[in-house]
Order: C-alpha cells, then sequence, then structure tokens
C-alpha cells in the first residue's frame, strides 16, 4: 500500500483526538474512508482503560447485521490490546436497546421479545394477510384492499412511528391518499396481529419508548445502567430515535455520535442529515471533530464527487476537508474516472459488460469490481444479460438471491427457530412458506388464533383443541407441527455437518430437487464445522462483507486459514446504490445517470429528495478506490418503444467531460486501471 506510515499516523492523531474527548457530548464528522469504525473500536478501548465498566458502555449501529460486524470488530480490537472484559460491552441496534429498557420496566406488551420484520416478511406476510383480512381475494375488484394498497397503508404507520406524526416531512402520499378510514382498518389489523405473531414493524419499539419516557413511566439509563453511549451512523437516525436519545443525554448518559450528513441516504426510513447538523446546535458544549483523511479514495474520484456534493448541498451541510491520502503517498496515485455517454442503454450495458470481462482478464479480481444502480426495475435486466451474454460470472442485488425465495427463507426460518424458539414470526414462516400454503390460509388460522384466546406458538407444540382448525388450516398446521417437532432437540451450537442430511431432506421433500441443490450450492464452500447459530447469522446477512465478516470468525474459531482466493465467490458483485453504503471495490460502474432515472420521476417534484438522490451519487462514487465509470444513454426501451433520455441534471456537476462512447473500456484503458488496483 502506498499510504506511508507516517500518514498513518497522523490521521490516527485526529481519530484518537475524537475517541479520548472527555465531553459530555462529542459530535465526530467522519466522511467515506476516513476511519470511522476504528475511532468508535478506539473510544471503547479507551473507555476500559479508565475503569468505565463494560457493562455501561453502549454501542448502537444500524442494522443487526452492521451490528454483528461492529462488534466483531470491536470485540478484535480490544482484545488484541488485552481487554477481555470488552465482550460485557453491549453492542447493539436502537431497537434492540429499546426492547430492552421496555422489558425492564415490565412494559413489554407481547408474548415474547417483538422481532421487527424485514421488508421480505412486510410485504410477504404482513401486508398479504392485511389484504386477505380485509376481504380481497386475487382476482376480485372492490373488495377489500390489495397486497400494494396495504403496503401503502402501512408505510402511512410506519411514518408516524418514525416521526411521531402524520404525513410528515420526507413521507410521499400515495395517490390517492390514505384515508382516515383505512388508518383505522389497519389499527384494528396491527394492533391483534402484532400480538399474535410477536412482531413490530421498523421504529415501533423506539416510538413506545419514546412515549413512555415522555410520559414519565421510563428511564432506559437508568434502569439499564447506560453511562456512556456511542452512536454510529447518526445521520441515519430519524425523528422518533433522535428523540431517544436525546433523552438518554437529558438523563445524564455521556453520549459519542459520529456520521456524516453527505451520506444521509434513508429518507425512505424517515431519516435526515439535519440531526447530525444540529446535533451542536442542541448540545453547545459538545466536542467537535472531524476525519479529514481518506484512506479509500484516490484523488480524482474524490474530486469528482466533492463536486457533486458541493453543488447539490443543502442551506445547513457541515463544510468537510476531506482529502486523499493517496494524493501524497509513495507513489502518489490519482486514480481514474471515466465519464461515457452512449446511444442506447443495451449498448451502456453491453459496455460495462465488456469491460467487465477485459478487466477480469487482465487481472483483476471480480469482486473487486461493482456496478451501481438506482433503479432495478430500469436496469437490472439489461445488465444481466449482458453480462450473461460477455460471461461474466455476477451476483444479483440480495432480493434475487436463493436466501429470498420461499425455500430460502423456509430454511432460514428453521435455523431460526433452533436459535430462538420464540421466534414467532420465524414459526409463521414455517407454517406460510410450505406450497399451497399462501396468505389465506394463515390468515384465516391467526383469526382462529385471536378468537379463541389461542397463544399462537403453542399452536405448533402443544394439543391442537378440537373443532377450531378443519381442512386447509388443520393440514398446513400438521405439516409444520411435523417440522418444528423434527428441529426439537437441534442445539444452536450443533453443526451444520451433523444436521446437513436432515436440512437437505426437508428442503428437497418440501420444495423439489432443484431447490435441494440450489441449497447444497449455497453452502458448498462454507466449512461444515459451522454452527446452525453462525449459519443463521450468516444467511441472515444483509451485504456479502458482512457474510466475509461472520466467516472470517468462524474459520479463526475452528483454526482454519483463510482459502486463498477469499472466503466470497468470484462474482461481479451488481448492487443498489443503497445497498453498498459501507462497502467498496477497486472498480465501479454507475450507469444510468439519466434525468428519468436519477433522480427520477418519484423524486423529482421534492426538492428535498433530489438532493438526497445527489448524496446517493455520492455515496456511490466513494465507494470506489482505483476507478469509476459514470455513464448514460441517449435511448432506452420503456414499454417497448425507444424513448429519447435526457442525462441527469447531476452530470455537469461531476467534474469532467462526458465523451461519446459506442463500446467499452479500451486495452490500454485496461492497462491504466491495473496498474491503478496495484498501486494501492
Amino acid at each position: 500500500m502506498p499510504i506511508t506510515q507516517q500518514q498513518i499516523q497522523r490521521a490516527q492523531i485526529q481519530q484518537h483526538a475524537a475517541a479520548h474527548d472527555l465531553n459530555a457530548q462529542v459530535r465526530l464528522i467522519a466522511g467515506p474512508g476516513s476511519g470511522k469504525s476504528f475511532a468508535i473500536q478506539e473510544r471503547v478501548h479507551w473507555l476500559l482503560g479508565r475503569r468505565i465498566s463494560p457493562s455501561r458502555i453502549f454501542v448502537i449501529s444500524f442494522t443487526r447485521a452492521s451490528t454483528l460486524d461492529l462488534r466483531n470488530r470491536v470485540n478484535r480490537y480490544c482484545e488484541e490490546k488485552g481487554q477481555q472484559a470488552v465482550n460485557q460491552v453491549s453492542i447493539s441496534t436502537l431497537h434492540s436497546l429499546a426492547l430492552r429498557a421496555l422489558r425492564a420496566a415490565g412494559l413489554l406488551a407481547y408474548p415474547a421479545d417483538p422481532l421487527v420484520m424485514d421488508d421480505w416478511e412486510l410485504d410477504n406476510v404482513f401486508d398479504a394477510e392485511f389484504s386477505r383480512s380485509s376481504g380481497y381475494r386475487p382476482g376480485q375488484a372492490g373488495v377489500g384492499y390489495t397486497p400494494s394498497r396495504c403496503g401503502e397503508i402501512r408505510k402511512d404507520y410506519e411514518a408516524f412511528c418514525g416521526t411521531g406524526q402524520w404525513s410528515p416531512p420526507n413521507y410521499i402520499p400515495p395517490d390517492p391518499p390514505i384515508t382516515q378510514i383505512e388508518r383505522d382498518d389497519y389499527r384494528r389489523y396491527h394492533t391483534p396481529r402484532t400480538q399474535t405473531y410477536s412482531c413490530v414493524l421498523p421504529g415501533e419499539i423506539v416510538r413506545q419508548c419514546v412515549g413512555h419516557m415522555a410520559a414519565g413511566t421510563l428511564n432506559p439509563a437508568r434502569l439499564l445502567g447506560i453511562e456512556q453511549l456511542i452512536v454510529d451512523e447518526y445521520q441515519d437516525l430519524n425523528p422518533s430515535d433522535l428523540e431517544f436519545v436525546d433523552g438518554l443525554i437529558a438523563s445524564g448518559v455521556t453520549t459519542f455520535v459520529a456520521g456524516d450528513d453527505d451520506q444521509s441516504i434513508y429518507s425512505f426510513r424517515f431519516a435526515s442529515p439535519e440531526g447530525l447538523q444540529s446535533f451542536t446546535t442542541r448540545f453547545p458544549q459538545a466536542g467537535q471533530h472531524e476525519l479529514s483523511d481518506c484512506f479509500r479514495c484516490t484523488t480524482e474520484i474524490l474530486s469528482t464527487a466533492q463536486s457533486l456534493i458541493e453543488g447539490f448541498s443543502e442551506r445547513n451541510r457541515i463544510p468537510k476537508n476531506l482529502t486523499a491520502l493517496y494524493a501524497a503517498a509513495n507513489p502518489p496515485e490519482p486514480g481514474i474516472v471515466h465519464r461515457w455517454q452512449l446511444p442506447s442503454a443495451i449498448q451502456e450495458a453491453r459496455s460495462i459488460a465488456n469491460s467487465c470481462r477485459d478487466l477480469i482478464h487482465s487481472g483483476i479480481p471480480a469482486r473487486e469490481i461493482m456496478i451501481l444502480i438506482s433503479n432495478r426495475r430500469a436496469q437490472l435486466a439489461t445488465l444481466t444479460q449482458e453480462l450473461e451474454a460477455a460471461g461474466v460470472e455476477f451476483e444479483s442485488p440480495r432480493t434475487d438471491s436463493f436466501i429470498d425465495t420461499n425455500a430460502g427463507r423456509f430454511i432460514l426460518a428453521m435455523l431460526r427457530v433452533v436459535c430462538e424458539p420464540n421466534d414467532y414470526i420465524a414459526h409463521r414462516l414455517i407454517l406460510g412458506l410450505r406450497p399451497h400454503v399462501g396468505p389465506g390460509t394463515c390468515n384465516t388460522i391467526a383469526e382462529s388464533v385471536i378468537t379463541n384466546n389461542l397463544n399462537f406458538r403453542a399452536v405448533f407444540y402443544q394439543p391442537l383443541p378440537v373443532g377450531i382448525f378443519r381442512g386447509r388450516q388443520l393440514t398446513a398446521l400438521n405439516h409444520a407441527r411435523d417440522v418444528c417437532t423434527r428441529l426439537s432437540g437441534w442445539q444452536p451450537s450443533e453443526t451444520l455437518a451433523a444436521h446437513f442430511v436432515d436440512l437437505l431432506d426437508i428442503v428437497s421433500t418440501i420444495y423439489g430437487p432443484q431447490a435441494a441443490q440450489e441449497w447444497q450450492d449455497l453452502i458448498a464452500h462454507l466449512p461444515q464445522d459451522i454452527t446452525l447459530e453462525e449459519l443463521r447469522d450468516y444467511l441472515w446477512a444483509d451485504t456479502d462483507e458482512q457474510q466475509a465478516s461472520l466467516l472470517e470468525v468462524v474459520y479463526t474459531r475452528l483454526g482454519i486459514p483463510l482459502p486463498e482466493g477469499g472466503l466470497l465467490p468470484p462474482k461481479v458483485r451488481i448492487m443498489t446504490m443503497h445497498g453498498a453504503k459501507g462497502l467498496s471495490a477497486s472498480v465501479v460502474f454507475i450507469p444510468g445517470l439519466m434525468e428519468e432515472i436519477l433522480p427520477g420521476e418519484r423524486r423529482r417534484p421534492y426538492p428535498g429528495l433530489v438532493l438526497e438522490s445527489a448524496r446517493m451519487l455520492y455515496v456511490s462514487v466513494t465507494r470506489t478506490r482505483a476507478a469509476s465509470i459514470l455513464s448514460y444513454a441517449r435511448t432506452r426501451v420503456v414499454y417497448g418503444q425507444f424513448s429519447q433520455q435526457a442525462p441527469s441534471r447531476f452530470t455537469p456537476y461531476l467534474a469532467g467531460i462526458f465523451e461519446n462512447r459506442a463500446n467499452g473500456l479500451t486495452m490500454p484503458e485496461v492497462d491504466r486501471i491495473l496498474q491503478s488496483y496495484r498501486n494501492l
């Protein structure tokens, strides 16, 4: 690596200054690749060194998977420095912390600790059953709510959970708007159904905590003994989350927050950069720090991203001084940015596919190449078609993977039940993902459970009451009960090898040989002594990088050397701009820079969302280490017809000229990228 030891030491001075700040509140602004995770690790290490009890240190990250990754990083860092008590530090999501507080106060009103449903479960379980509960049947117009309308009604309620108000900022109302009748119908469905399945929507538990804190009936800091709080990705918190954290600060908790307002891209979860921007206004005595050294991006890439974000920044944006360390490295490496305009979307995709092929043939690992898209519907099919034609192996976005098929979710549900027997939603998946069992049958079972004062989990294990479940309901329940009986006695600490045959037999019997083969292909590269709990976490991870981090822990535990080719399959990654946050690659293609795609029809009427689109593009460009290829097409096919496309409003702000291209990278350009890659 050309970055010198002197550069690293100078960067660590900034990181340590932030991590060691004695102020009651501390704000750290950390741009892409500037060492935010290192500062958080050092903060925990420093607190432990100051004799702060590890049980009084709480670290919050944004998602369950990012929490696992951060926990591994912090534990490894502190243990290497001789602090074995680090495993007593609480590292969790904000939801988990709020849940823990409600549990400690005796305020949990669920039959078991409720789980947050992910997007797949919200679509395929909650919305689907709400639709059936409302009276809708497929192909039957005018009765009940369609599943898509149910999703819109549910998102209206999520907006309230995330903000504490109806129709808040960052919420785009559907057409037609949600009516009060629909809200009332949803409430009548939501309350008993979340009780039945012991589940919650994103943000719902935090909203409950905030309500109790405002009423004076809950003090999480006192209940849990929180003395030191560290909040990662603070710009991703929504108003309810911010109220929760502010409430802890008001209780005397010393709080360290880290983030970057330029990377706030989750308005669909009602997050806003304003929370990070206003932190020092709300807490004027807070210590303020910025990490200004970028370890990831080369000079040209960072300057391209900075040109964009400075051209599309809001009034309260925090000024940055981020510089690429590669500019003064030994040897210096400027990096490469290509800007292309192509005649059509097909030629754009073909140029990218052929460029990927040539880069791989030249010696750049396939996993070091990433393609980032902003509109799956408009971009994914053409890209995958051209990659296949070029013979380039690739991974599509997560939702196209085996684990998000019915069979994949069924396997994950079984592992979830083994690891957490009170996972009610996992039981619902075992019930409803079997072929020929749909949301209609599951809805009638849930309604029977509610009407007859039954416990949903109990119907999988205890004798069924006579006369309540009949026909399809009874058949579906008996099949699910058989699976649960088969799983009884399995332990989370047991290995994949111990239950490989059982899992394969269950999948093959229920879903057939093709699904069984796909399952075998998915786990073929995993060590057979991975535990069922580790396997669950691996399958449940949000990104392949998180999977790799989890696998590294498994290999270390087993004393197995890491594979020479790495822990992940050698494939080009196609990812959404949202999904790529936190990741990086040596070469990043960003196609589709047309006004119709980015910012796109949905965002264009809303100035704040246009600014967020610029931040999404900024995040995408800054995933790059060596070479970024930005492109747009002058035409694309829309509903079978060629449509002229205007370049995105962002293209003039990307620090260079978009040149006419008919093909992808030339061989001299490939060689230059290879040289840059080898210099890093």
